[in-house]
């Protein structure tokens, strides 16, 4: 599989996930690592040249960074 993109996190982002229950954090770190490789616009979507918006929904709570 070929990673279409990198991923860097602002430090808020890396700071919302460390604070985040151990399972929706793997969700959404699985989820990122899904997109890199898939045009899944379920999983994320780009709002601008630089900025894309990652979606995960797990147990029942949409998550978005």
């Amino acid at each position: 599989m070929t990673v279409k993109f990198q991923v860097q996190f602002l430090e808020e982002a890396a700071d919302f996930l460390d604070n985040l229950e151990e399972k929706a954090r793997e969700k959404i770190y699985y989820n990122i690592k899904k997109a890199q490789v898939t045009n899944d616009r379920e999983l994320f979507k780009k709002l601008n040249n630089e900025i894309w918006e990652f979606r995960t929904l797990f147990n029942k709570t949409h998550y978005s960074i």
